[in-house]
């Protein structure tokens, strides 16, 4: 028979614990919440050629002033923390058409598979930094 110390038992249930908790319970973190409101859209919202202007515009990042450019990462909570790993991330680039950040916005999309770089305070992602196109999948 395989027994655990108490020590251990506590450790093993402490990480399953954590494991188990639904991820927005460990984020109260105001930044981390903004960034996945700017920057996570998994599954990808289907708009029919209107991606880009119905997201930004519902997401609030088209008010007072037009975001000139905005990446959505389609990937889950889990998957963007661990963004340390080597995994590229299906993501969408809006970026703004014409010359005025004045409203009404009007966005191009464009859709590639890419790494990214996100800036974490305290281990949570609250600034998305920049993305590099996977040249080989």
């Amino acid at each position: 028979m395989f027994t655990l110390s108490p020590d251990v038992c506590c450790l093993f249930l402490a990480v399953l614990l954590v494991d188990l908790l639904p991820e927005s319970s460990c984020g109260n973190n105001p930044r981390y919440e903004k960034f996945l409101n700017q920057h996570r859209d998994e599954p990808r919202s289907r708009f029919h050629g209107r991606y880009c202007n119905t997201l930004m515009g519902s997401r609030g990042l088209t008010k007072p002033e037009c975001k000139e450019v905005n990446t959505f990462i389609h990937g889950s909570k889990r998957q963007i923390r661990a963004v340390c790993s080597r995994q590229h991330f299906r993501v969408t680039t809006c970026t703004l058409r014409g010359g005025s950040t004045r409203p009404p916005c009007e966005y191009k999309e464009n859709i590639s598979p890419r790494y990214i770089v996100i800036g974490c305070e305290g281990g949570w992602p609250v600034h998305y930094d920049e993305s590099q196109i996977v040249t080989s999948l």
